[in-house]
């Protein structure tokens, strides 16, 4: 009976001990938790501070800002930003015509921006039509009527291509380059206000300057993708239709004459020009090297001749010397 009263009391203990604990636990998490939430991550917003200070604005210049679904940047995004060029290549009745005409339509959209960036011609005589290139720039909006009216003027379209290139994604990414580089660039200009000493107001200039530097790098490629969107290129060929050339029926003979007398004596003048650069470059050395090889031939040949006629000589010495037999 005792023994048993003993256990109960000791269980009775260890209960009480375990809900004091746990309850002590539970009031300092809850009171960690408020105190965070109260501070507003008051652990990463001290850590990041003392590093925007050590670094002069660096981190903000290399993170994003967090895009909020409001923004305008995606907003803008939403709309798209494509950029359209094309290229034609055609046969038309008169490429002078076809040139002015093309040209008359892109002043009708002066207004909207459009321009002629180029225009060329090459090939013509008096009997044949120039070919004519021509670039030029016309409102995105108004892309496809442009098209249409060139295929219109054209009596055989050669060839007939467009294209489009979405680079939405690229100027919402440097939007958000821009922000954080203006960020960094604010900072920077409010650490040399409070800069003490040289060292930290040279080093945040310098940082300054290389800021500055990116931000107009980016608002320049932005503006480019701005401009091309909103312009769009189309390279233009012009040919002659070869059926409404002027057939040549004339035959001038005399002209034929002239060019082969002119051919005669351009070979005539060349081979002249040749004999006396021979003459004088060529064939004194021609000379030299021949009488070199006639010696060395000759003085061979008169070895030759002299051992041949030692021969004999020799033999008969040797005959001469020999015992009569018997």
């Amino acid at each position: 009976m005792r023994k048993s009263k003993l256990i109960l009391g000791t269980v009775a203990v260890i209960l009480v001990l375990a809900l004091v604990v746990g309850c002590g636990g539970s009031a300092h998490y809850e009171s960690d938790e408020a105190a965070m939430g109260s501070n507003g991550g008051w652990d990463r917003g001290l850590a990041s501070e003392p590093a925007m200070e050590e670094g002069f604005g660096e981190k903000a210049a290399m993170e994003s800002p967090a895009m909020d679904p409001d923004d305008e940047g995606v907003a803008y995004a939403a709309e798209r930003l494509i950029i359209r060029s094309g290229n034609i290549s055609m046969y038309v009745e008169d490429t002078l015509a076809a040139q002015a005409t093309i040209e008359q339509m892109v002043a009708s959209m002066a207004a909207d921006g459009a321009f002629v960036v180029s225009a060329n011609e090459y090939g013509g005589t008096e009997e044949r039509q120039p070919q004519v290139t021509i670039a030029i720039r016309i409102p995105a909006a108004r892309f496809d009527e442009t098209m249409d009216r060139l295929a219109e003027m054209a009596v055989i379209v050669n060839s007939s291509n467009e294209s489009a290139e979405d680079v939405t994604e690229e100027y919402v990414d440097l939007e958000a380059r821009l922000e954080s580089l203006e960020a960094a660039r604010q900072r920077l200009l409010e650490i040399m206000e409070e800069a003490r000493n040289t060292e930290d107001l040279l080093e945040a200039e310098k940082q300054l300057t290389e800021r500055e530097a990116e931000i107009e790098s980016i608002k320049g490629r932005m503006q480019y993708l701005e401009q091309s969107a909103r312009l769009s290129s189309i390279w233009i060929e012009l040919q002659p239709y070869i059926l409404n050339q002027p057939v040549g029926d004339e035959w001038r003979p005399a002209e034929t004459v002239r060019r082969g007398v002119d051919a005669l004596l351009d070979g005539m003048r060349g081979f002249g020009e040749f004999a006396i650069f021979f003459a004088i470059a060529i064939l004194p050395w021609l000379v030299v090297v021949g009488l070199v090889i006639f010696l060395i031939v000759a003085l061979i040949r008169w070895r030759a001749r002299v051992r041949r006629r030692r021969e004999p000589a020799s033999a008969d010495s040797e005959g001469g010397d020999e015992p009569e037999a018997g």
